[in-house]
C-alpha cells in the first residue's frame, strides 16, 4: 500500500473514532455507568475519558484490519461491500451492548442508544474503507445465498450460539444474569445468534474455493473472532476484575461460531455441487 493510502486509511479511522466520541458525548446522559465504578488500573492512572478513547483507536484499527483482510471476499463491488460490512459489524456490537440488560439489569432505551453510539461509527468506518481502493477489487457479485440458505444458515448459528452459551452458563464459566434475570438472559442469547448468523450470509462468497475447516477457522476467528474481541475488551480495559471473564467469553464464542460456521457451510456446498451437476447435464 503506497504511503498516500495509508494516511488515508489512518486518517478514516481517526474520523470515525472522533465522530464515536462524539456521539458518546451527546448520549452522556444514556450513559451505563455504574454508581461506584471499580476502575482499572489504566482507567485510573490515564482516567475514563482517555482510556476509553484508546479503545476506539484499537477497536476501529481492527475492525479496519478483518475489512482489509477479507475485502476481495466479499460478495459485491466497490461500496456495496462496504455497505455488507458495515451492516455485519454494526449488527454484532450493536446486539453485544444489549447484553448489559441481562448481566447488569440496565434498562434497555439506555444500551439501545449507547449501542447506537458504537453501531453507526463503525458502519461509516466500512462504507469509507470500501470507498478507498489501492487496487482493483472483485468479489462474487452473483448473490451469495438463496433465501432458504439465509435461514438455515442463520438458524444454525442461532442453535449453536444458544446451546454453546447456556452450557457455559450453567456451568458457572462465565458470568450471567440467568439466575437473577433468566428471561432477559434467554431473549438475548437467543437474538444475538441472529446477528452472529446474518454476518456470516453477509459477508461468505459462495466461490470461495478453500476447504469447509479453513473457511469456518477464518470466519470464527478473524472475521467474527477479532471484531468480537476488540468490542469486548472494553470492560477489562476501563474496569477491574473482568479480564478473566471476557478471555474466556472471546474462546467460547469465536469456538462457537466456528462450529456454527462449519455446519453452515456443508449444506451451502453440497447444493452449490448439485447446481454443478445440472448445469453440466444441461
Amino acid at each position: 500500500m503506497k504511503k498516500g493510502h495509508k494516511i488515508k486509511l489512518v486518517a478514516i479511522v481517526l474520523a470515525c473514532v472522533l465522530l464515536d466520541i462524539i456521539l458518546h458525548v451527546v448520549t452522556k446522559p444514556y450513559s451505563t455507568m455504574p454508581e461506584n465504578p471499580n476502575f482499572s488500573f489504566v482507567a485510573s492512572i490515564l482516567g475514563t475519558e482517555i482510556t476509553a478513547s484508546l479503545w476506539a483507536i484499537f477497536a476501529f484499527s481492527g475492525v479496519a484490519f478483518v475489512f482489509w483482510q477479507i475485502r476481495n471476499e466479499i460478495p459485491g463491488e466497490g461500496v456495496r461491500k462496504g455497505l455488507r460490512y458495515g451492516t455485519a459489524i454494526s449488527l454484532l456490537w450493536f446486539f453485544a451492548m444489549l447484553e448489559g440488560v441481562s448481566l447488569f439489569g440496565n434498562p434497555i432505551i439506555k444500551e439501545f442508544v449507547v449501542g447506537l453510539s458504537d453501531a453507526i461509527p463503525v458502519f461509516v468506518l466500512s462504507v469509507l474503507l470500501s470507498m478507498l481502493q489501492t487496487e482493483k477489487v472483485e468479489g462474487d457479485l452473483s448473490v451469495t445465498f438463496t433465501l432458504r440458505q439465509k435461514i438455515k444458515a442463520v438458524s444454525i448459528f442461532t442453535g449453536v450460539f444458544l446451546i454453546g452459551r447456556y452450557i457455559a452458563y450453567f456451568l458457572g464459566v462465565i458470568q450471567s444474569g440467568n439466575q437473577t434475570r433468566p428471561l432477559q438472559t434467554f431473549m438475548w442469547t437467543l437474538l444475538m445468534g441472529i446477528p452472529i448468523g446474518a454476518a456470516f450470509v453477509l459477508l461468505s462468497n459462495n466461490r470461495n474455493e478453500h476447504s469447509l475447516e479453513h473457511r469456518a477457522v477464518k470466519f470464527g476467528l478473524l472475521i467474527f473472532g477479532l471484531n468480537w474481541a476488540v468490542f469486548l475488551l472494553f470492560m477489562p480495559l476501563l474496569f477491574s476484575g473482568y479480564i478473566a471473564d471476557v478471555l474466556l467469553r472471546i474462546i467460547i464464542d469465536t469456538t462457537l461460531a466456528m462450529i456454527a460456521s462449519y455446519l453452515a457451510i456443508i449444506p451451502i456446498d453440497e447444493f452449490l455441487r448439485k447446481t454443478k451437476v445440472r448445469r453440466h447435464c444441461d
